[in-house]
């Protein structure tokens, strides 16, 4: 019998997984390969600029087409939304505060003890601001890919 071109939706379903696996896979090793080539190794930038770029490019590509399909969507239950919004602002405070203590230990490495307060104020600062930032991206993501949900996929 000839391939009709058919495929069982459960075979199609689990390819995509895979891939989808797959992908996370190499996104994590690459994230991995950059922390350990800028924090531990301390490698100079010229030596971890393009995997970074690379790396960046694929997040970027992923979200923005997920955003245009709408499918980053929000029950219509408000129980789900309160759920949402506290997962938002916890992850926001998590990556904030690792971003925070990241910077603070790496100014310190970089400057001593010379000007302390003024590395810490600065780091938290920033931190304060990361957070924001970050919930209101999110937010902001949200709420597009809703309006994007009822429009035809490409």
């Amino acid at each position: 019998m000839k391939n009709s071109g058919y495929k069982d939706e459960r075979l199609t379903a689990e390819n995509q997984k895979l891939n989808s696996h797959g992908f996370l896979i190499v996104l994590v090793g690459l994230l991995i390969s950059i922390m350990v080539k800028v924090f531990i190794l301390q490698w100079d930038i010229k030596y971890w600029l393009d995997v970074f770029l690379i790396l960046m490019a694929a997040c970027l590509y992923i979200t923005v087409k997920g955003i245009r399909s709408g499918l980053y969507l929000l029950s219509g239950r408000a129980g789900e939304k309160q759920k949402f919004k506290k997962a938002n602002l916890l992850s926001g405070a998590i990556g904030a505060t690792v971003w925070t203590v990241l910077m603070i230990s790496y100014d310190l490495l970089e400057s001593g003890t010379t000007d302390l307060f003024k590395n810490v104020a600065s780091a938290l600062a920033g931190g304060v601001i990361f957070f924001f930032g970050i919930n209101w991206i999110q937010r902001a993501m949200m709420s597009r890919s809703t309006q994007n949900a009822d429009k035809p996929l490409d």
